[in-house]
């Protein structure tokens, strides 16, 4: 009896302590999930108030393939290595056929078409807590016809043509330091790719496959929302950098006549509460470099951007910019007055309607004249699109309507486009990527262009697009070129980023 009274005692003590041992697990395992939420929920407030991302608050604009192309950021890989803090790795495949039918160059009939290849491979290695290191490779090629949209051209890559085969080079190799000294700014120093704004100054050239790299310093610093962001760049402009727009506005003196030109410019940025973004810029070009009979060119370029929110859908954004100075010698002492360009319009992406994506209408003008200083001049933008599928117009002596409206097909977006051009003065020629002309006299009229284009996001990194535009030769642009014929433009491109 007495035993087995003992043995149901120890058997009561054993089940109480293992109950014990289970409740404390409970309790634990409670406690754990609790950590847990409690990480989890520090990291959404992190992500919601802490500081943006560096694609959020640099101060460049988007980089786009056209001007209703949206950002897109790339998937990037993480690599640790000896020595590294962190490797980011990403790239591009981008492949485009273009095709022109009945070209017509003033010798007779040019079908042409032609494929072009570019991939690039970026590596962005950070060597310390504030120190990093970007390097990436470019290649690009043409094969087939050679079309005057700078494929098979010396505006491709660096003076090659699908006839000399493909190149590569380094389109960026830079050393960025973040706060120097304490000081909240940041330095990139080497060859880089600049884009500012909506890049119809400045920009990352990526319809001519070849980019545009410069050379130099740049010091970026965010003062906050309130105090906005500004760039200080130092660089000095790469062979060919500016030909297209500048060379083509004197084609008579031959080369490039900013060929290695030092540029020095200033950028602001700000977003004052509910306005929207307000840019304001200075850039000032430096050319010793200049041919044989003329002098130097320098100029100052100045003008201030505005960009709205979204308001209920409706969306404005309007530019203007002046310059002064002297271009091959040819002086202009109005401060800008007498030479500027300015661009406006207005957007509307209703939400709630089915297939109808929005409706676009703009306006541009830009000065032209007898002398090359009265012809607005570009610096390094990203011209296609702006004016037309086509490429024959660009931001100088020209009056330009353009209306659009786009719809939501299938996985994708087609947009249907409108363009009428003139030019502002009969004094002086027109410049773009596939045609430009110095001549004087005749019609004002350009011409009118019709666009389609389509794009379509197969994956999260993979992008089809294709465009038709048809181009109606005005009297101007006949009394100019002694083309009269009607020339239908089509393209069909794939980029993958990862």
């Amino acid at each position: 009896m007495r035993t087995a009274g003992a043995m149901a005692i120890l058997a009561l003590g054993a089940g109480s302590t293992a109950f014990g041992q289970e409740a404390l697990s409970r309790d634990q395992q409670i406690a754990d999930l609790k950590q847990q939420l409690a990480a989890v929920s520090a990291k959404l407030d992190s992500l919601q108030t802490g500081v943006p991302t560096a694609l959020e608050t640099r101060l460049d604009g988007a980089v786009r393939n056209s001007p209703t192309e949206a950002l897109r950021e790339p998937r990037r890989l993480n690599i640790s290595a000896p020595g590294l803090e962190g490797l980011n790795i990403s790239g591009l495949v981008h492949v485009r056929g273009d095709y022109w039918g009945n070209y017509d160059t003033g010798s007779g009939n040019n079908d042409v078409n032609s494929l072009g290849t570019e991939a690039q491979l970026a590596f962005d290695a950070r060597v310390s807590e504030k120190t990093s290191v970007g390097l990436t490779m470019h290649y690009s090629d043409v094969w087939g016809n050679n079309t005057g949209h700078g494929l098979g051209t010396d505006r491709l890559t660096d003076s090659l043509s699908s006839d000399e085969g493909q190149n590569v080079d380094m389109q960026e190799a830079f050393l960025k330091v973040g706060d120097i000294y304490g000081t909240s700014v940041d330095m990139t120093a080497g060859r880089q790719r600049v884009e500012f704004g909506a890049e119809r100054i400045m920009g990352d050239d990526d319809w001519r496959l070849r980019r545009t790299s410069l050379d130099g310093f740049r010091f970026d610093n965010n003062l906050g929302d309130a105090g906005g962001c500004w760039t200080l760049v130092a660089l000095r402009l790469n062979d060919s950098d500016n030909a297209a727009l500048v060379d083509d506005l004197v084609p008579a003196v031959g080369g490039n006549v900013v060929d290695n030109a030092d540029l020095f410019g200033f950028y602001y940025t700000v977003k004052p509460g509910e306005m929207g973004t307000v840019d304001a810029y200075i850039f000032q070009l430096e050319d010793m470099n200049y041919p044989g009979g003329f002098d130097r060119t320098r100029f100052t370029t100045y003008g201030a951007r505005w960009e709205s929110p979204d308001w209920d859908g409706l969306h404005f954004e309007g530019e203007g910019a002046t310059q002064f100075g002297e271009l091959l010698g040819d002086r202009t002492h109005n401060y800008g007055f007498g030479t500027y360009a300015v661009h406006a319009d207005v957007g509307f992406h209703p939400s709630g309607i089915e297939f109808f994506d929005g409706f676009h209408a703009g306006y541009d003008y830009a000065t032209g004249g007898t002398d090359p200083s009265d012809n607005f001049t570009q610096i390094t933008p990203s011209l296609h699109g702006w004016f037309g599928i086509t490429d024959f117009f660009g931001w100088s002596n020209i009056q330009h309507v353009n209306l659009s409206t786009s719809f939501k097909l299938g996985d994708g977006t087609m947009a249907v486009g409108y363009h009428w051009n003139r030019r502002a003065s009969d004094n002086a020629g027109f410049a773009g990527y596939n045609a430009a002309s110095a001549g004087t006299g005749g019609s004002k009229d350009l011409g009118e262009e019709a666009d389609v284009t389509y794009s379509m996001e197969c994956s999260k990194s993979t992008t089809v697009s294709m465009g038709l535009g048809y181009f109606f030769a005005g009297e101007g642009f006949h009394d100019l070129t002694g083309v009269s014929n009607d020339m239908p433009y089509a393209y069909f491109a794939a980029t993958t980023r990862f």
